[in-house]
């Protein structure tokens, strides 16, 4: 697998259709199809991509066979940490150890900047992914709660794995 560093227009929107994709294949069953749509929009949509960017964040996407399969971000926080944004794969694609090869391209980030943590939220309910960051040696270490906007919030677990 290789990872293309998105740099320009068409690669935000080729990772936001991506992110429309998996989302609203993945997610309908943790949160509702409400939440969904508004979370594409205010967050992953080519402007919102593009705005992260610009902001720091790094977005890659995953290609396997030519094939873009998934996206992930991820950003440097100034507690030498490195924060997992996002991590997404497409559905055929999935336990298939691709979720591995992703994460082995962040660990790598992550030593190659000298981080001594990868930090990320994941929904309380999304019992799937908690369970794989486990087995990988994440360790749930908090409890979170926070207002997106639009009646709408995150509920999730902090997870931290020690690089």
């Amino acid at each position: 697998m290789r990872f293309v560093l998105v740099k320009n227009k068409q690669q935000a929107e080729r990772a936001a259709q991506l992110a429309k994709k998996i989302w609203e294949e993945y997610y309908p069953d943790i949160i509702t199809r409400e939440q969904i749509t508004y979370m594409i929009v205010t967050f992953q949509s080519p402007g919102a991509i593009e705005n992260q960017i610009q902001d720091g964040m790094k977005y890659y996407l995953a290609v396997s066979d030519e094939e873009e399969i998934g996206y992930l971000a991820y950003t440097e926080e100034i507690d030498n940490s490195l924060f997992l944004s996002k991590i997404y794969i497409k559905k055929d694609f999935r336990n298939r150890g691709k979720g591995r090869e992703m994460f082995a391209f962040i660990l790598g980030q992550a030593r190659e900047r000298e981080l001594k943590t990868i930090r990320l939220t994941v929904n309380k309910n999304n019992t799937a992914s908690i369970e794989k960051y486990l087995k990988m040696g994440f360790a749930i270490t908090d409890s979170v709660v926070k207002d997106i906007g639009h009646g709408f919030c995150m509920d999730d677990y902090v997870m931290e794995y020690d690089v």
